[in-house]
C-alpha cells in the first residue's frame, strides 16, 4: 500500500493534467478500486481508457488487476495512513525529532507563503473581496471550520460576508438572479468535495466572481474559478493539517484591513457597540 501511494504521490507521475487526474482519483479511492474497471476511472475522471492504461502502465503495472493484487496484499485504509508508518513516528517521538521536524515544515511553509502575497492572483483577490457587495464563503469537510473563521473574521473588516452550507440544496442565495456584485470564497482540499466542483462552475456562470482557495493536487481550478490561490500539497508525515491556510486567510485579512483604512476601524467601533449592548462579552 504504500509503495503504491509513493508512486501516485511522485511528480514522476505527476507530468500531465491526466497524470493528476488519474493520480488524484486513485489516491482517493484506493480502498474502492476492486469495483472500479479502467472504463469507470476513465469516466470519472474525463479521460479515455487508454489513457488510463498508459498511466497503469507507466506505474509499473500491466493492467488495472495488476494493481488491484498488489493492494489486496495490504490492509490499512489510505484515508487514515500515516506516511512511512507508526513505528518510526513512534520511536521519533520518544527521541523528540517528530515534533520539530513539524514545526521545521510548517515554517518552511509559512516562508513560501510570500511568494503568494506578491503575485498578481493575490492582489486580484483582496480587490475582489473588497470590491464585491456581497461575499459567500463555502467550504466542506475537514476544512470547514477555518472557512468559518475566515468568513467571521472578515466580517469585521467589510459588511455583507455570510458563510453557506448548501444545507439548501440550492445554493440559491449566491446563484438567483441578483448574482451581479457578488464574489464566492471557496476553498477546497484533497480529498475534494464533490459539491465544490460544480458550485465554482456554477457560480461562475451566473456572473459572480470565483476565488479558490486550494492546493496543488487540484486539477479544475481553472474551470471552477476567475482567480486561484493554489498552496503547496501536504508533504509530512502525518495527515494533512490547516496551519498554512489559516495563515493565508489571517494575511488575507490583514491586506484587507490596511487598504480599507479607516473604514475598517468605523466598523469595528459600531460592532463593538451593538456586542456591548447585547453582551457577548464580559466588561473589562
Amino acid at each position: 500500500m504504500t509503495s503504491v501511494l509513493a508512486r501516485l504521490r511522485s511528480q514522476k507521475f505527476r507530468q500531465t493534467k491526466s497524470d493528476i487526474r488519474i493520480a488524484n482519483y486513485l489516491e482517493r479511492n484506493l480502498v474502492d478500486l476492486p469495483f472500479e474497471t479502467a472504463k469507470s476511472i476513465a469516466a470519472r475522471v474525463e479521460v479515455s481508457p487508454m489513457t488510463v492504461g498508459r498511466y497503469l502502465r507507466r506505474l509499473g503495472y500491466d493492467g488495472l488487476d495488476e494493481l488491484k493484487h498488489e493492494l489486496r496484499r495490504g490492509s490499512q485504509n489510505p484515508a487514515w495512513e500515516v506516511k512511512g508508518g507508526v513505528e518510526p513516528l513512534q520511536r521519533d517521538v520518544r527521541e523528540g525529532k517528530l515534533l520539530a521536524s513539524l514545526v521545521k515544515q510548517q515554517i518552511g511553509d509559512l516562508e513560501r507563503i510570500y511568494d503568494l502575497t506578491t503575485s498578481a492572483n493575490w492582489q486580484a483577490a483582496i480587490k475582489a473581496l473588497i470590491g464585491a457587495r456581497e461575499v459567500y464563503v463555502a467550504a466542506y469537510q475537514n476544512v470547514r471550520g477555518v472557512a468559518q473563521y475566515f468568513a467571521s473574521q472578515l466580517s469585521y473588516a467589510r459588511p455583507a460576508v455570510q458563510f453557506v452550507d448548501g444545507v439548501n440544496g440550492t445554493y440559491a442565495e449566491i446563484l438567483d438572479q441578483a448574482a451581479n456584485g457578488r464574489c464566492l470564497f471557496l476553498m477546497d482540499v484533497r480529498r475534494f468535495a464533490s459539491k465544490a466542483r460544480p458550485l465554482g462552475i456554477e457560480a461562475r456562470k451566473a456572473g459572480v466572481k470565483v476565488i479558490l482557495v486550494t492546493d496543488e493536487f487540484c486539477t479544475w481550478s481553472e474551470e471552477a474559478s476567475d482567480i486561484a490561490i493554489i498552496l503547496p500539497g501536504a508533504r509530512g508525515p502525518l495527515w494533512d493539517g490547516a496551519a498554512m491556510m489559516v495563515a493565508v486567510f489571517d494575511l488575507l485579512i490583514s491586506n484587507i484591513i490596511v487598504v480599507l483604512g479607516d473604514k475598517v476601524s468605523r466598523r469595528v467601533d459600531e460592532l463593538t457597540r451593538l456586542q456591548d449592548i447585547f453582551g457577548d462579552f464580559e466588561n473589562e
